[in-house]
């Protein structure tokens, strides 16, 4: 890297107890927290291996954070390092001021990166929400990309622009309005436990209970009014991110330029990236992507945090393959 991080101390986060197993895996391996700085603060990573590579990029979901990745890095990481980023809003991360957010502001965060460290090419290592930003810069950018893994999504569904405009639009503009209003403010707090089921909860059971751990350290702070208490510390307005529908052809344009080595994993017990549309794309980038790979793994939408011993070896095999080793 022709760039340095800044390497932060973080203090507000609880202190939780990770699984023995995973713990021995990641003390083996050196890692740091940085932080990158960006026009409105910085964007803040989990820097796993050394800083003199050019790293791959780890790509945490919707609301998730970069502690999503603390299960399976230490199972697939070798030679080259991995940053397992914050996007804006979320973990450490800035938050954006005076706008929402918008689902191709990712995209233009890894080009900002890319010119900011001055690599070459980007690898990538996402989920959900990162991989829908990863397919994106891959499709937009195809000759800066090397490699790119996606687990459990690549592409927006399918949206019904009637029921967008008729009546997911109108309640998300007013609720992000009133949200507004009251950023400045300490959100509702809660006992960890709480915190634990809510978080397990709000994603329809598919981070499991004993995995939320692995996103608190980043997602919550403790209490300035109860130090017994905390809050979930992500931008509230995360919640209101207003998706633009995308036809078919649109979608067709971007899978239809993805070139590099590409592994994607879909969870069995997921609703996303199973409807048709999501399907035919696959099926798209199989036919004109030779080095295009496929695999069903059991298991929920988070199945890289909950079970990373399903997704590792597969990881590990198609960096094997292309040669491509972490």
């Amino acid at each position: 890297m022709t760039k340095l991080f800044y390497t932060i101390l973080t203090t507000s986060a609880p202190k939780l107890k990770s699984a023995p197993f995973i713990r021995k895996l990641s003390n083996q391996i050196p890692t740091k927290e940085v932080r990158i700085p960006v026009q409105y603060g910085h964007i803040a990573g989990k820097l796993w291996g050394n800083s003199s590579e050019r790293p791959i990029l780890a790509l945490h979901g919707w609301q998730d954070n970069a502690g999503t990745w603390d299960p399976l890095i230490p199972m697939i990481i070798k030679d080259r390092p991995i940053l397992a980023l914050d996007f804006p809003g979320h973990g450490f991360s800035s938050w954006t001021p005076g706008l929402t957010y918008n689902e191709w502001e990712w995209p233009r965060l890894i080009l900002y990166l890319k010119e900011y460290f001055k690599w070459d090419k980007v690898s990538f290592l996402s989920h959900s929400m990162g991989a829908i930003a990863a397919t994106r810069f891959a499709s937009v950018f195809p000759e800066d990309v090397d490699f790119y893994i996606a687990i459990d999504s690549f592409i927006l569904e399918n949206l019904n622009t009637n029921t967008l405009v008729e009546k997911i639009y109108p309640k998300l503009l007013q609720k992000a309005f009133v949200t507004d209003h009251w950023l400045d403010k300490e959100p509702p707090s809660y006992t960890l436990e709480e915190i634990t089921n809510m978080w397990h909860l709000a994603t329809r059971k598919s981070i499991a209970l004993d995995s939320v751990q692995h996103l608190m350290k980043r997602g919550v702070k403790q209490s300035k009014t109860d130090p017994n208490k905390h809050y979930f510390s992500r931008d509230p307005r995360l919640k209101y991110v207003i998706l633009i529908p995308e036809d078919r052809k649109f979608t067709e344009a971007l899978v239809r330029r993805i070139k590099c080595p590409m592994l994607f994993l879909k969870a069995t017990d997921s609703p996303f990236s199973a409807g048709k549309f999501s399907i035919a794309m696959r099926e798209m980038i199989e036919k004109q992507n030779d080095k295009y790979e496929f695999h069903f793994v059991p298991g929920k939408h988070h199945v890289h945090l909950n079970n990373p011993e399903v997704v590792a070896p597969l990881i590990n095999n198609f960096l094997q393959k292309h040669k491509l080793d972490a």
